[in-house]
C-alpha cells in the first residue's frame, strides 16, 4: 500500500508533467506514429532506388549515370527532408514538455502548489475593476486575499498582461517606469510566489480555468462567470461552488458563498 500511496501525484508540478501541453483538441503525435511517417518515406525511397536500378539492368546499353546521378539526387534530398522533419519534431517536442500552467510560471512556484491544499485562484483583473468602479482601487483583492490567506488558502493571482499599463492609467504609478512584479506586490498586498502575470496577447480566465482543473481542493474568485469557456470546462463548472464573486455595500467589502471565521454575526 505504502508503494502505491509513494507514487500518487502530491503538487501541480506532478500531474502537469505528464501533461504535453495545455491547448484542448490538438492531440501530440505520439512515437509509433512518427515511427509510422518515417519507415513510410523510406520505403518510398526504396521503391524509387528499386525502379532506377531495375530500369538499368533492363538496358544495358545505357550509361551507368543515367542510374547514378537521379538515385544520388534522391538519397540527397529525403535526407535533408528528414533532417528538417526531425529537427522540427525535436521542437516541437521540448515546446510541449511544459503546461502552460508551468511554461509561463516567471515566478517559479506552480509546480510547488500542492493538491491537497486549499487554494484560492483570482482574476486579478476582473477584481481590480470591481475596486475602481467602486473608488478603492486595490483594496478589495488584497483584503480578500488577506482575509482568505489568515484562514489557511494558498493565494495565486492571474493577471493579464496589460495590468501593468490599467495601473498607469489609474496613477498606481508614473509613466516610464519600468514595469516589475515588485510593484503588483506593493499595490495589492500580495507575495511574489502569489502572482503570475500571463504573457502579452494571451487571457487570464484560461489561466485560472486551468489552474482550477487540476486542482482539487480550490475555487475562483471572480465575477466573470467564463461563458464562453463551459463546453470546454465542464467539470470544472459542474455545480456553483467553482466560482465566489465579490460585492461592496457600502464600506463593507464581502465574499459571496463563503463565511470568514471573523464575520460579524448575522442581524
Amino acid at each position: 500500500m505504502s508503494l502505491i500511496m509513494s507514487s500518487e501525484p502530491l503538487t501541480l508540478g506532478d500531474v502537469l508533467s505528464a501533461q504535453p501541453d495545455a491547448k484542448p483538441g490538438l492531440p501530440a503525435i505520439n512515437g509509433v506514429q512518427k515511427a509510422g511517417v518515417r519507415l513510410l518515406r523510406i520505403a518510398l525511397l526504396a521503391g524509387a532506388c528499386t525502379l532506377l536500378v531495375w530500369w538499368q539492368l533492363s538496358r544495358p546499353e545505357l550509361d551507368a549515370a543515367l542510374v547514378l546521378v537521379p538515385a544520388s539526387t534522391l538519397l540527397v534530398v529525403w535526407w535533408l527532408v528528414d533532417r528538417k522533419s526531425r529537427t522540427l519534431s525535436r521542437g516541437r517536442s521540448r515546446k510541449s514538455i511544459q503546461h502552460v500552467l508551468l511554461a509561463h510560471d516567471r515566478q517559479g512556484f506552480m509546480h510547488k502548489l500542492r493538491l491537497d491544499e486549499k487554494t484560492a485562484v483570482f482574476d486579478g483583473n476582473n477584481i481590480l475593476h470591481l475596486g475602481l468602479d467602486n473608488g478603492l482601487d486595490a483594496q478589495p483583492l488584497g483584503e480578500i486575499a488577506h482575509r482568505l490567506r489568515s484562514e489557511g488558502y494558498r493565494i495565486v493571482c492571474f493577471f493579464d498582461a496589460n495590468i501593468f499599463y490599467t495601473l498607469r492609467d489609474h496613477d498606481a504609478f508614473r509613466d516610464g517606469q519600468r514595469h516589475s512584479t515588485v510593484m503588483l506586490e506593493r499595490f495589492f498586498g500580495l507575495s511574489r510566489d502569489e502572482i503570475y502575470v500571463v504573457p502579452s496577447g494571451s487571457q487570464a480566465d484560461i489561466y485560472v480555468l486551468e489552474c482550477l482543473k487540476y486542482l482539487p481542493v480550490s475555487f475562483a474568485v471572480t465575477n466573470d462567470r467564463y461563458r464562453d469557456y463551459e463546453k470546454h470546462y465542464p467539470t470544472v463548472m459542474k455545480d456553483s461552488l467553482w466560482r465566489k464573486g465579490v460585492v461592496i455595500t457600502g464600506d463593507e467589502i464581502r465574499l459571496l458563498q463563503y463565511r470568514f471565521r471573523d464575520a460579524a454575526p448575522a442581524d
